[in-house]
């Protein structure tokens, strides 16, 4: 299973399937990037939007 792992900015760790993200934005408010996951939850990771598209990048080629 292919997986990334960050923090909400509630401080959670989530450990997410890749195939699981349906969508991911930029938080406007503040640093961080909006995932949408396909059961429709919304978390809020504290990370760069290119920094979550270079997890996923590597967890692909795991």
């Amino acid at each position: 299973m292919k997986t990334i792992q960050f923090r909400t900015d509630d401080l959670t760790q989530y450990t997410v399937n890749i195939s699981q993200i349906t969508c991911m934005f930029t938080a406007d408010e503040s640093l961080g990037t909006w995932i949408y996951l396909s059961c429709g939850t919304r978390l809020k990771a504290l990370l760069v939007i290119d920094i979550v598209l270079e997890m996923i990048s590597k967890a692909e080629d795991e």
